[in-house]
């Protein structure tokens, strides 16, 4: 039975009682996806914990197993990030920073390599191409929505992407649909939408108490929100002989 994998946590770790609160929820996940060194398009915006981010996770590792997956902005991060970061994530921004996917392309660590705003399949898999070294198998590309002249979401969900790609290619293929849809009301049915397009799984932003979220916080799911979201994803994947995978 084909596996939908769920990677959710905060935009920004900000606290270790934040992290611990995600953690307890019903449905927590053993992908848990936290910002450590964010990359903000205003320099005023919070730019992440950075290294003290790193040893809450790092001390919650010792009470807790799970898998920590976390955006690296510069590869002079990399040392910091080895040992506590299993799945390195490569943002938008970032898709075409070559230099950056070479390095990573030798640790062997798994990268989940997102769409950039305005890239083309051609361009994203040219830029998964530059991680060939660590196989199909630990490449993930992730799809974020695109840039459009529609102003009503934050991006536009191509959703087309993700079947094309599942069909064409042998990547695992997930979706963030947090920064595609831009609020949290959109989100439960484009993760719906999402697996039954194909996708591997989601990515998600939740938080404890999204008004009070130091980034992206329109687009942040409750832990209620959250809990009620995999509910019905369990509810749904049976129809498509898929099985969520926490």
């Amino acid at each position: 039975m084909k596996k939908f994998k769920i990677i959710a946590g905060p935009c920004s770790i900000e606290s270790k009682s934040q992290m611990e609160q995600f953690l307890a929820t019903k449905n927590a996940p053993s992908l848990v996806r936290g910002g450590t060194f964010k990359m903000r398009t205003q320099k005023s915006s919070f730019q992440g914990l950075g290294q003290e981010a790193l040893n809450i996770i790092q001390e919650l590792k010792k009470e807790k197993d799970f898998t920590f997956v976390s955006e690296i902005t510069d590869p002079r991060q990399i040392e910091s990030f080895m040992g506590t970061v299993d799945i390195f994530q490569v943002g938008a921004r970032n898709m075409y920073n070559y230099e950056l996917l070479k390095e990573l392309a030798l640790l062997g660590s798994p990268v989940i390599l997102k769409r950039s705003f305005s890239a083309t399949l051609t361009e994203w898999l040219g830029s998964a191409d530059y991680l060939h070294p660590l196989g199909f198998e630990k490449v993930i590309l992730c799809e974020r929505g695109i840039r459009s002249f529609d102003t009503k979401l934050r991006n536009i969900l191509d959703l087309g992407s993700v079947i094309w790609l599942k069909k064409e290619t042998p990547f695992s293929v997930i979706v963030d649909p947090s920064h595609a849809m831009g609020d949290s009301k959109y989100i439960p049915e484009a993760t719906y939408a999402s697996l039954a397009a194909g996708a591997d799984g989601i990515m998600v932003e939740v938080h404890p108490n999204p008004p009070e979220a130091l980034s992206d916080k329109d687009q942040a799911l409750s832990l209620f929100q959250y809990e009620a979201v995999v509910d019905q994803l369990k509810l749904i994947a049976s129809a498509f002989k898929t099985e969520v995978e926490l």
